[in-house]
């Protein structure tokens, strides 16, 4: 299928806030482990516990935004290592979306095949959208079971953007603070800050370093011996390793910082 030779479509897909398709769009999402399927940045979050081999080993992820706890789950130990973000911090999540690989005309957007259906972050699914050459294929059913396709959707304009005042707008794990005096702000950050103040929204910025002032961090292992066969010398070489991974492969902080 080449776009330039197909009628553009201009129906729109309506019924994202009923809660049939909210039900359906979940379900994706948890079948794609809460996770991008173009550059796989997953969202803890969401969907209670996300699953990521890290290393040998098998760790369960998840995230409560309200307290700032980061918690990891290491499968095969039995034991979980926390990072309890300080008053002020916060851990950017992705917003995840469900994107049709396909429109069929006068269908309701649940009453899709799974197959049919994709996790994609917010990023990725603006990007997927704004693909001159491609768009989304529109297809009409025929009474005679038969499925036409006649033309695709057009082409948006694809534009990121970061919104100091929305976290979901941050790069994935992005760590940011909450920043209420407009310390050190770039000069063309100053009149979105003074609008935020004015607005009383929060105000974030990006934080450099990761140390002992940004989070507490723990593990706590099971005291059943039947549950946990481990020495806690070999929980300790676990725990030092999905700490460091966490800090350096998922936050993106290098030893230099």
């Amino acid at each position: 299928m080449t776009g330039a030779s197909m009628d553009i479509v201009d129906d729109i897909p309506k019924g994202y806030e009923d809660p049939r398709w909210i039900e359906k769009s979940n379900s994706i999402k948890g079948r794609d482990n809460y996770t991008c399927q173009l550059c796989h940045a997953f969202n803890p979050m969401q969907g209670g516990l996300v699953y990521i081999q890290r290393g040998d080993y098998e760790t369960y992820h998840h995230y409560e935004a309200a307290s700032r706890s980061y918690i990891i789950h290491v499968k095969d130990y039995d034991f979980t290592v926390n990072f309890d973000f300080y008053p002020g911090f916060h851990l950017a999540m992705p917003r995840l979306n469900v994107h049709h690989k396909i429109y069929y005309r006068n269908r309701d957007i649940w009453d899709y095949q799974d197959d049919c259906l994709i996790t994609l972050c917010e990023d990725c699914h603006h990007y997927v959208h704004s693909l001159n050459d491609i768009g989304i294929p529109v297809v009409e059913e025929k009474s005679t079971g038969q499925s036409v396709l006649i033309g695709k959707t057009q082409p948006k304009q694809y534009q990121p953007r970061l919104d100091h005042t929305d976290l979901s707008t941050f790069p994935p794990f992005a760590l940011v603070k909450e920043d209420r005096w407009g310390v050190e702000l770039r000069e063309q950050d100053k009149k979105g800050f003074e609008r935020a103040m004015a607005e009383n929204k929060k105000w974030y910025n990006y934080h450099e370093t990761f140390d002992n002032h940004v989070a507490h961090i723990s593990y706590f292992k099971s005291y059943d011996p039947r549950r946990n066969k481990h020495t806690p010398e070999e929980i300790k070489k676990v725990a030092d390793f999905i700490i460091l991974d966490f800090i350096e492969h998922i936050l993106g902080f290098s030893k230099k910082k």
